[in-house]
């Protein structure tokens, strides 16, 4: 993922993507109090921790 990222170059997308992200959760447990379905597909656990070990990421 981060490679394909990195192809984009250098353009900024500022906020975009933090306030994309807090839709979808807001989205998400609103559905989740409703007893409805959750809309679109959720990475798994694993999926996310593959993101924080994958190459280059030094944050632990």
């Amino acid at each position: 993922m981060g490679k394909e990222l990195r192809a984009w170059g250098r353009g900024s997308l500022g906020s975009l993507l933090y306030r994309q992200a807090l839709g979808e959760a807001v989205a998400t447990a609103l559905a989740v109090r409703d007893g409805a379905p959750s809309t679109g597909p959720a990475p798994t656990y694993a999926q996310v921790q593959a993101l924080v070990d994958g190459p280059g990421v030094t944050c632990r």
